[in-house]
């Protein structure tokens, strides 16, 4: 992940404390980095602060990595859909 993040109280219950950040990121198209993305997936499939992860993903505009579950592409999606509604009459 890009740049310094600052740290959240509920960062400190995520399953991916401790971890290294480079693990997380998503920013390489070839197959390890496909495997690495699923492998941080799967960290945050169990985790008990996936959906705090996510939203501050999301309200901060995170521009890379795995955050709360989703992808770069994923949340780039998601904010694209989040301003659609917005826009609907």
């Amino acid at each position: 992940m890009a740049g310094e993040i600052p740290v959240m109280g509920w960062m400190g219950r995520a399953a991916c404390r401790g971890t290294d950040p480079r693990a997380f990121e998503d920013t390489e198209p070839d197959t390890r980095a496909a495997a690495s993305v699923k492998a941080a997936l799967k960290v945050c499939r169990g985790c008990p602060v996936l959906a705090v992860c996510r939203d501050w993903s999301m309200d901060t505009r995170q521009p890379q990595g795995v955050w709360g579950g989703m992808t770069t592409r994923e949340r780039e999606r998601a904010r694209s859909a989040r301003v659609a509604v917005r826009r609907a009459p």
